[in-house]
């Protein structure tokens, strides 16, 4: 007879083995529900069971949360904005606070816009808006590897996004490509803040997702400077922002375009994270 294991007991094993290793104990959890498929109700009734094989699958993952490995990375994927996208070690992990950024961009879009997403990465922001709204989406990366799931997503979501690869707005200037929104969450952390981030974003997030020269400013400024050659007038640029940046952002913007109204935004920790206006010269 095959081996089967209770809920509960895998459970008690899960729990024990990353409280032993100074890993959050919900991850135990989280890695059941997700890896099988599983509701908070079926842990509750403790009827169901695993097979040796389901039980072996469990172990390994729950040893890869004890080496800092993120959840999404083990099940393959991570929710945003209440849909589910895959993830790989090629793409940056979608973190709730990129959702701030999308109600902001949602606020200001309209029927037929002209939109483009630079830094795609998984392809969520771009997406998560074709889905909102009838509009004309592309979507920018500069990795190949990250185009390839960013284009399973939007064929998982039958979302209507043209990807290009290149680096940040060289593809849409290329093709003369002009826009009514420009949206990006590019990498936008100092070097100098390697000591501050976690064990699990330096392990296992692509560097190139993460770190930007300048103290992270780098490619803000590229974008901001190349703004003239792809927006509207009055077209809205949206960026995500880490939150000690908005001040020197600002000044830069004000070099460039001295009769915009810049705002910025704080998330749900009271940081700010989203930065945006609408282009003038």
């Amino acid at each position: 007879m095959m081996d089967s294991y209770k809920l509960s007991d895998v459970l008690t094993y899960g729990t024990k083995t990353l409280r032993e290793n100074d890993q959050p104990e919900i991850g135990a959890r989280f890695l059941l529900m997700d890896l099988f498929s599983l509701s908070q109700m079926d842990i509750v009734m403790n009827e169901k069971k695993l097979s040796q094989s389901q039980w072996l699958l469990y172990q390994s993952g729950i040893e890869r949360l004890c080496e800092n490995e993120p959840l999404s990375h083990i099940i393959g994927w991570q929710y945003f904005y209440g849909e589910r996208f895959k993830v790989t070690p090629d793409t940056l992990t979608p973190r709730p606070e990129t959702e701030h950024l999308i109600d902001v961009v949602k606020s200001h879009l309209k029927r037929g816009d002209v939109v483009a997403d630079i830094g795609t990465g998984t392809g969520i922001i771009a997406i998560t808006l074709a889905k909102l709204e009838a509009i004309t989406m592309y979507a920018v990366d500069i990795s190949e590897h990250a185009l390839v799931v960013a284009n399973e997503n939007a064929d998982t979501h039958q979302a209507n996004v043209t990807f290009l690869q290149g680096d940040l707005l060289q593809p849409l200037i290329e093709q003369q490509i002009k826009l009514d929104v420009l949206v990006s969450n590019p990498p936008y952390i100092a070097e100098s803040e390697r000591h501050l981030m976690n064990a699990q974003a330096l392990q296992f997030d692509p560097h190139i997702a993460l770190f930007a020269e300048d103290e992270g400013l780098a490619l803000y400024k590229r974008m901001i400077e190349d703004l003239k050659y792809v927006m509207k007038p009055n077209a809205l640029v949206a960026f995500e922002i880490g939150h000690a940046q908005s001040e020197a952002l600002m000044k830069f913007i004000h070099v460039y375009y001295p009769n915009v109204k810049v705002n910025v935004e704080q998330d749900i920790n009271q940081l700010d994270r989203v930065l945006w206006f609408h282009w003038c010269e």
